[in-house]
């Protein structure tokens, strides 16, 4: 505990982080109550390594979970810039951990001042895939900053209800190109059909990485029709190498058996 504690206070970042990555390589993590608090405190720290293996740890405490929701819950801390940090870490550890039962306290985050917190609470809740997020992860999807958005869209791919499809393609048109190719790979995740006219204006998108979604996202909804807009994409000169070979795949998919279709639909990567 006291090397610890004087670890933690060093100047070095290194030495701070790699005190906590040490408790985590240890198979059976035994943490006493003012360790973990020295834990908790280090979510606040200034480097991003020191946060991470710090969450890490927190999580694989027994009580971990309940702490941090009860430290994300203390409406009594004021807001500076070492609290968001501390929020943040927080956030991404209860979204690690995967424990459905963390989703309220992530929830209320989305509510946050902070557009980082709320970026990183849409994030957490992609891991957990709760679909009592939907409805405020749609509602994200209008937030101010593009970030949060371009998180919202992540997460509602994630989590895979149909009901988000509509909200999703309204952000096709984002001015924002971290938000349309999130919103066009979440369409794809959830073999949004009715969203094909829409995702073939995509096709057009002058961002490259948009258009390689929108044609994976065609792609996954196997439907022959789509072959003809497939092939102009892969013939198309302004195409860089990988949507022509992402619309080539899509398109031997579609011709072939279905267990060619199934395959694309696994295969397929999830592009933010």
């Amino acid at each position: 505990m006291t090397e610890l504690v004087a670890a933690l206070q060093a100047e070095s970042a290194a030495i701070r982080w790699r005190a906590i990555e040490h408790l985590n390589r240890a198979e059976h993590l035994w943490l006493t109550d003012e360790t973990l608090a020295l834990l908790i405190k280090a979510l606040a720290d200034q480097h991003p390594f020191v946060r991470w293996q710090a969450g890490l740890a927190v999580v694989r405490h027994a009580e971990g979970t309940r702490k941090l929701a009860d430290f994300l819950n203390n409406s009594s801390v004021k807001n500076s810039p070492q609290t968001t940090r501390g929020y943040s870490a927080a956030i991404d550890a209860l979204g690690a951990s995967q424990l459905p039962d963390t989703s309220p306290s992530l929830l209320a985050m989305l509510g946050a001042d902070d557009a980082l917190l709320r970026q990183s609470a849409a994030e957490a809740l992609a891991h957990l895939r709760t679909p009592a997020a939907v409805p405020a992860l749609i509602k994200a999807l209008d937030d101010a900053d593009p970030w949060v958005r371009r998180a919202a869209a992540y997460a509602l791919g994630h989590i895979g209800d149909t009901q988000a499809i509509p909200a999703v393609i309204t952000r096709l048109q984002d001015k924002h190109v971290i938000v349309r190719r999130s919103a066009v790979y979440a369409l794809g995740a959830l073999r949004a059909a009715s969203a094909l006219p829409q995702l073939k204006i995509s096709l057009t998108d002058q961002d490259q990485v948009t258009r390689r979604n929108a044609v994976w996202a065609i792609g996954r909804l196997g439907l022959p029709e789509t072959v003809p807009d497939l092939t102009k994409v892969r013939n198309d000169p302004s195409a860089d190498a990988e949507i022509k070979a992402t619309a080539g795949q899509a398109i031997e998919a579609i011709t072939k058996p279905g267990w060619l279709q199934t395959l694309l639909g696994v295969k397929g990567r999830w592009r933010r």
